[in-house]
């Protein structure tokens, strides 16, 4: 299960960052629903999460809270981000603690209970020219590749693994292709689309990612592609497969395609409270 924790933190991360919108004139709350189905995600004892997330937005200061869906699993942390000091911290709820990243410093070691390790991503983007209606919203698709390799995910997964098993994952990828629908008629669009440029500028991805443990080299580029698409996500469809050689990989196909969904459920423009974006009282810091 720490595994598939690893796993769905990374993607709620990235998902976060690609759903965070700006404030020129209004704060904006988005809460989004990820589930996974089928392949590897059938055979999880207790199943798998399905982390709701919600985002905060109130000018250039963001704040994102991940409920990761069954009390069971140990990781409880939300992170705030700010592009004007170009910092970002990550609060563990569990642990008590305030982790604060600074673009150019070294961030501070993870707490022992999160996952830690190095991820390539390589990935492409691509506008599709299809348009459908969703929830009300008319959509744009694009369509993305990503691609890691399993000796990555293995070692980022916070266990360590016996020699043989990593050696028996080399040469194989976990390959992540889908759509992503987007819209220009939500509420705070132009927003999103301010405060999203603001967190590329200050690199404020791979910072995020840092504080959580997760290097991923690449994945820069991928939030840059991500970037550019003018408007804000609000479905993303992505079937996750594996590709290689070997009896390893041929007992991982298997399993089957897993599918990961992620939807946006409300985006809002109530005002939010400045003291959300501050550390609980409480609170040990950790620079």
């Amino acid at each position: 299960m720490k595994r598939w924790s690893a796993t769905l933190l990374v993607l709620a991360v990235c998902s976060a960052v690609l759903h965070r919108s700006a404030v020129l004139h209004a704060d904006v709350t988005i809460v989004q629903k990820t589930t996974v189905e089928g392949g590897a995600a059938s055979m999880a004892p207790g199943g798998v999460p399905t982390p709701t997330t919600t985002t905060r937005i109130k000018g250039l200061k963001g704040r994102t809270d991940m409920d990761m869906g069954n009390p069971s699993i140990p990781i409880n942390i939300s992170s705030i981000a700010d592009a004007v000091a170009k910092q970002v911290m990550v609060l563990d709820h569990n642990q008590k603690t305030a982790r604060v990243s600074t673009a150019g410093q070294k961030p501070p070691a993870p707490s022992a209970d999160m996952p830690t390790g190095t991820m390539k991503v390589d990935g492409t983007m691509t506008p599709t020219g299809k348009t459908q209606t969703i929830d009300g919203l008319k959509c744009d698709e694009y369509l993305f590749t990503t691609s890691l390799a399993m000796s990555d995910i293995a070692g980022g997964s916070g266990q360590q693994l016996p020699p043989e098993a990593t050696a028996a994952m080399q040469g194989i990828t976990m390959v992540m292709k889908g759509s992503l629908w987007v819209t220009k008629d939500a509420p705070g669009v132009a927003e999103f689309r301010a405060y999203q440029k603001a967190m590329t500028t200050a690199d404020l991805t791979s910072l995020a990612m840092g504080a959580t443990g997760m290097n991923m080299p690449g994945m820069d580029k991928m939030m840059k592609a991500m970037s550019s698409i003018d408007g804000l996500p609000v479905l993303t469809e992505m079937d996750m497969s594996i590709e290689g050689t070997g009896q390893m990989a041929d007992m991982m196909r298997q399993m089957g395609t897993m599918r990961v969904t992620t939807k946006v459920l409300s985006v809002k423009t109530d005002a939010i409270a400045d003291d959300i974006f501050q550390v609980p009282q409480g609170y040990q810091i950790i620079k």
